[in-house]
This record gives structure tokens, sequence and C-alpha cells, in this order.
């Protein structure tokens, strides 16, 4: 493959990788093994990665990514997108502090490593990072991993640290400023998402819920303003999130509750291109890139 021009991440590329991965009927059986999962659930949980890795896929293809990009990926998880993009010539590392919990993503991971070429994945959280040891990205990325980085500012301050000079960062993740918690698809407190807790006795002793920090749009506004970045916030995103549930299975099979179910509504009756009036930053989830002015130096790559 060229040692330059731009990184081959289209949709059929993906589709091909996910075909012989993670959607093969074989796969599902060996994770249920390893994991000790029924083969359902197997088959759900890579149903959801499938679905995830096309997300991150599309938000990636936006930002245009070259080959001579470092790459950062934020929060690997089973490395699905990891492995993809490594297979198609990308300079990358991946990070994932996997702790206690997520024995199935190990599984899959282990699969992938000797199905596919899966790259290092250091056990790194994003606040170890330093340019002196790492050195710097051209482009950073996560997909739903922002909210549960504690604490939140130490963590974006040491990815600013190494976001190369003209490189961007592109994440997703919920906006809590809305008062809605998609994980456990519940109503929150406005201002107050924490107090939830004492409402929703199902989150009362979940990891997840101990991991959520309540990043909201303005915290990342103060961030970008703290280091000197451009900050963008991509519009439509409900849009979007509809869409996703019309036509990725895997995505509505695992969003319920009242408050999707009134979207769902808004959709039927055809007057959600109002709701696409609101600033993206009082909708949920919120997309953004972020750019550090100047221009892009590779020689340390």
């Amino acid at each position: 493959m060229s040692a330059s021009g731009p990184l081959d991440i289209s949709t059929a590329s993906l589709d091909r990788f996910l075909a012989g991965n993670l959607e093969d009927p074989a796969f599902a059986g060996a994770v249920a093994d390893r994991a000790g999962l029924s083969e359902p659930d197997a088959a759900d949980l890579l149903s959801d990665l499938a679905s995830e890795a096309r997300l991150a896929c599309r938000m990636l293809a936006e930002v245009r990514p070259v080959r001579e990009d470092r790459i950062l990926e934020v929060g690997a998880g089973a490395g699905v997108l990891a492995a993809f993009l490594h297979e198609r010539g990308a300079n990358l590392l991946a990070i994932e502090p996997i702790v206690d919990g997520y024995e199935s993503f190990m599984a899959v991971r282990s699969l992938l490593s000797e199905r596919a070429s899966l790259p290092v994945i250091e056990p790194l959280r994003a606040e170890q990072l330093s340019p002196t040891e790492h050195g710097q990205f051209d482009l950073i990325f996560s997909v739903n991993v922002l909210e549960h980085m504690r604490p939140l500012e130490p963590n974006l301050d040491a990815l600013a640290a190494v976001l190369a000079p003209g490189g961007r960062m592109v994440h997703t993740c919920p906006n809590y400023r809305v008062p809605y918690e998609p994980h456990y698809r519940i109503a929150l407190v406005p201002g107050r998402p924490a107090l939830t807790r004492h409402i929703a006795r199902r989150a009362a002793r979940e990891p997840v819920w101990d991991s959520l920090n309540w990043i909201a749009a303005g915290d990342v506004e103060r961030f970008a303003d703290r280091h000197g970045l451009r900050l963008e916030f991509r519009q439509g995103q409900l849009a979007s999130a509809l869409q996703r549930l019309r036509h990725d299975p895997a995505f509505a099979r695992r969003q319920r509750g009242p408050v999707v179910g009134a979207l769902r509504v808004l959709d039927k009756v055809g007057v959600t291109g109002l709701l696409g009036r609101i600033p993206a930053t009082w909708m949920t989830p919120m997309t953004f890139t972020i750019t550090r002015p100047g221009r892009p130096n590779r020689s340390n790559h």
C-alpha cells in the first residue's frame, strides 16, 4: 500500500472487515465459549460492537484522515476499530484502561488477534499520555468515551498536550446539559444529574454509573478556550440518531424508554425538522471537532 494519500475507511471496506470477523457466525460461538456468554448474548455484543465501529468510521470519514496522520484512538474497547484501521495501514496508537467487568471485550480482542492484524492496545488512561513519551498526534478520536473520564479536566488537558500543530480531535458523547442518561435510558434531575441516583434504584450499584463525569457542552467550550483551540459542534445530531433508529437494528435494540418513544412519535409525524433548529450545544449526543491552529509537522512520524 502507498505510504501517502487518503486512508481507505469507506463503508464498503469496513463492511468487508466486519463480515470476515464479527459478523462471521463462527465468531459469536467462539466469543460465547471464551467469555462464558450465551450465544444470543454474544451475538448481541458483537452486533453492538459492529454498530459502534460503523458510527466511528462515519465520524472519522468526515475529517478525512490520510496515511501520514499519526492517530490516537481513546478508549479502544474490544479493539474492533483499532484492528480495522491497522489493517488499512493507519499509523495508530490505541489506548484502553480496561478494568474488571469487561471480560467479554477481552474475549473479542483475543479472537481478533488470531484472525486480523490487531495492533498493541496500551492499557493507559488519557491523563497518562505525555508528548515526551508518546509524541504528538494529528488525529485523536473517541466514541462514547469522554463521559467515562474521571476526573474530566486532567484527561482533556492531556489530550490537548499530545495534539500536534494543525491536528484535530473528533469526539462523540452524551451532552448532560440535556437531562437524559442514555446508558440507563432515564431522565435526570435538571442541573443536578448525579442526584438521580437516589431516585433510579437500578443505578445504585452499577459501575457504569460510578464512571460518569456528567460532561456537558460548556465543559468542552471551556476546555477549548483554555488551550486556544478551535471548536465546532456538529449540527443535526438528533437527525442522525433518528436515522440510526431506523436503519441500525443494534442501536434501535438498545434505545428504549419514554424519551426515545417520544422521539419516535415526533419522527413519525414529521416534525423532527423543527428540532434541527435547536443549537447543537443543547442537543444530545454531541459530536464536536477541535483543531489546534498551526501547520502540521510530520517530522516526528
